[in-house]
């Protein structure tokens, strides 16, 4: 979730299993660009770089459940999983299509699809019921998550996510990668809008599936830098009218193609103003007086209101964070490098 950071002890609890078969956990954090400083709970990073951190663990262990389950998955498996989803007629096929080669492909894991109501619900299971099964479930629903994302070329709008670990960090808060609530529950997986299963895949060509829908849908998540933030500010404006109007489309038209997206423009309007935000807090010379004012707020207070409620953080809090944080285009170069490797 774009402004939250993760306790480098939640990344410590992802690679334990690795560590305990002989992988070098400094050298993991090295590869990852992770620089601990307090070795306790003040040590964070951010969603990019712990994104970065399980891909070097998939590269060491040669595993895509970094060691973490009974079997062994290939780090092909997942790959090959959004091959046949972009392959297919609309997603409600992609993902049986995908359930079924689980079946057949995986010892470890299993996918379903549910449909309840005006809900979908995709549920990952693993193949044991420890600490680190719960943990791959996880991960595994936030690489699911970016698949879908990639597909709808949107990021996909889960509405809760459920998972069998007590010690999840967001437990009854919002989860940090895909931003819904997370609750407990007896089996792990994410609920969406069942409207969005007659969705037709994206017409251009995925041939990259190692790198190209990861790339894609972490940039639609916005886990990086946006590019239009980096020199400065771009005194956005979020007018439905403004944006149709980009788009040479009529208002209506254009909240229409929002609706489809599974998203209000009120969420959409709210993730491109913290989305912006953040990239002026990275910004040493912008007060945050500044800042509020370039966003359009009427004051400072108002400004603070708004960051402490998306994201939990003050905006001071969040300028402090991200001073310490790695360049995100250097986490996105060392991931790409990273991920073309494994899929050599």
């Amino acid at each position: 979730m774009l402004g939250q950071q993760i306790p480098l002890s939640w990344a410590r609890r992802q690679a334990a299993r690795a560590v305990s078969n002989g992988v070098c956990l400094d050298q993991v954090f090295d590869r990852s660009l992770i620089s601990p400083k307090f070795g306790d709970e003040r040590d964070r990073i951010s969603s990019l770089q712990m994104t970065l951190f399980q891909a070097v663990l998939v590269q060491q262990t040669n595993d895509s459940t970094h060691m973490m389950l009974c079997h062994r998955l290939e780090p092909d498996t997942g790959p090959l999983a959004f091959r046949i989803l972009f392959g297919s007629a609309n997603l409600e096929d992609g993902l049986h299509a995908v359930s079924r080669f689980y079946q057949m492909a995986s010892r470890c894991l299993q996918i379903k699809l549910a449909i309840d109501g005006t809900y979908a619900f995709l549920a990952i299971r693993a193949d044991e019921n420890s600490d680190a099964g719960c943990l791959q479930e996880d991960i595994q629903l936030i690489y699911f998550f970016l698949g879908l994302s990639s597909y709808l070329q949107n990021p996909l709008p889960v509405s809760w996510l459920v998972t069998r670990d007590a010690r999840h960090i967001n437990l009854g808060a919002r989860h940090y990668a895909i931003g819904c609530p997370v609750r407990l529950g007896s089996t792990a997986g994410f609920a969406f809008p069942r409207e969005l299963l007659s969705c037709r895949p994206p017409r251009s060509n995925v041939n990259e599936f190692f790198w190209h829908p990861l790339h894609t849908a972490l940039r639609l998540t916005e886990l990086e830098e946006p590019a239009t933030m980096r020199d400065g500010a771009s005194n956005l404006d979020l007018r439905v009218q403004k944006l149709a109007a980009e788009e040479d489309i009529a208002s209506s038209t254009y909240r229409r193609r929002m609706a489809q997206s599974g998203q209000t423009f009120r969420e959409y309007r709210e993730r491109k103003l913290l989305q912006a935000a953040i990239a002026l807090l990275r910004n040493k010379h912008w007060c945050i007086e500044a800042v509020a004012a370039e966003l359009g707020y009427a004051d400072a207070r108002s400004f603070r209101r708004f960051m402490k409620r998306a994201t939990g953080r003050t905006p001071s809090e969040i300028r402090d964070e991200v001073a310490a944080e790695v360049s995100p285009n250097l986490i996105f170069k060392r991931l790409g490098e990273t991920l073309e490797a494994i899929g050599r």
